[in-house]
């Protein structure tokens, strides 16, 4: 993959080339880890992270379970 010369992440985001939602459903994934291995209960984790990122723990289990989709375009 080819990097951008000069641009930092901050620069990309405010042109819009960065997935917001994808960049927040990336850090989610990564707390969650890091929670986990911490010894943190999954309920509680879920609960944490609501909180964090103002979603209810039901969609915090479906960022963190759901696979990503190979394919978004449907023909």
């Amino acid at each position: 993959m080819d990097t951008l010369p000069g641009k930092n992440f901050e620069e990309l985001r405010n042109l819009g080339l960065i997935d917001e939602s994808g960049y927040r459903n990336f850090k989610i994934k990564q707390k969650f880890d890091e929670l986990k291995n911490q010894g943190l209960k999954t309920s509680i984790i879920k609960e944490i992270l609501a909180d964090e990122f103002a979603l209810s723990p039901e969609s915090i289990h479906g960022i963190y379970y759901r696979k990503k989709e190979k394919y978004r375009f449907v023909n």
